[in-house]
């Protein structure tokens, strides 16, 4: 009994050697320890922007309603995605198969849903933007609250359905496939857009510069000039976040997981999760209203009303 008792502890601490020794080791270390930091992060800074958009009527029902997916998106990210991914970093340190499947395929669904979501809202974002600095005189009759809601209401069915196919229905090569499309389309349209944004809005600064402020018309562009720059910053600050892992993911189809890419795959995984937290600091420096409201809402909670 002794021997083997001591050959079964000789056999655990060479193993814990060995794990130590894999470069995969090291960095799913650093990567659960970021993501615990980050998780709290998230979820807080989600829920104070959640309560303070839905407190600010100044903006455009349109406008706030996508800001508001995006947003609850980005707190499902911190409450469900970065929970269950810690989890599966946890349990792959570990070794442990047991309830690996699932804690897999349920890791899988979730941030695909919440992936899908996300590019979709960015997305409808910058159309909506796109428009409204496009055409302002036709925007509130070309963009309705009813209209964007529908579209709301379809981005997370949508995204709900394809998460839940990617993992249970199709295989993986599609799968993969199929998202590079999906983000293909949404990197095409955004870019377009946010490019036709740029220009229309460096136009608008020309215009505001040679006439006077005191004019209405005036003061409306700036508005929309202010809101669809806040749009860029939110599409800079996504494909930041989500294009070394669009890049990385068609890497993967050719050349196959090595050990280099595997661990480029772990960060940047985190990379993409750091973008929800992201997007509640790019609404509170870029948008006023909103800035305004989160500072009343972290006064009240420090007062303790």
């Amino acid at each position: 009994m002794n021997n083997s008792n001591c050959n079964t502890k000789l056999q655990n601490s060479s193993s814990t050697a060995l794990q130590v020794k894999d470069p995969l080791y090291s960095a799913i270390i650093v990567n659960i320890v970021f993501n615990s930091c980050l998780c709290y992060t998230t979820i807080m800074l989600n829920i104070v922007t959640i309560y303070a958009l839905r407190r600010t009527s100044s903006l455009p029902k349109p406008f706030k309603t996508l800001l508001l997916s995006l947003a609850a998106s980005d707190l499902g990210v911190g409450l469900l995605g970065q929970p269950l991914r810690l989890a599966y970093l946890d349990v792959k340190l570990q070794c442990s198969l047991s309830n690996r499947p699932i804690l897999v395929a349920s890791t899988r669904v979730i941030l695909n849903i919440f992936y899908l979501s996300s590019f979709c809202s960015v997305m409808a974002l910058s159309v909506d933007r796109f428009f409204a600095i496009q055409k302002p005189l036709r925007y509130q009759d070309l963009v309705t609250h009813r209209r964007v809601a529908i579209a709301v209401i379809g981005i997370w069915s949508v995204s709900a359905l394809l998460g839940l196919s990617f993992v249970f229905v199709l295989p993986g090569k599609i799968t993969i496939v199929i998202i590079l499309i999906i983000e293909s389309v949404c990197f095409i349209a955004t870019t377009w857009s946010s490019y036709k944004i740029y220009i229309t809005a460096r136009q608008h600064n020309i215009q505001i510069q040679s006439q006077t402020r005191r004019n209405s018309g005036m003061l409306n562009i700036v508005s929309l000039r202010k809101s669809a720059q806040s749009t860029l910053f939110i599409y800079v600050a996504f494909w930041v976040c989500y294009l070394p892992h669009f890049i990385l993911t068609g890497r993967l189809i050719h050349a196959g997981r090595t050990m280099t890419l595997s661990t480029l795959n772990h960060f940047f995984g985190t990379l993409v999760l750091l973008n929800s937290c992201l997007n509640p600091v790019i609404y509170c420096w870029r948008i006023r209203n909103i800035r305004h409201a989160i500072i009343e809402t972290l006064r009240n909670i420090r007062r303790g009303k």
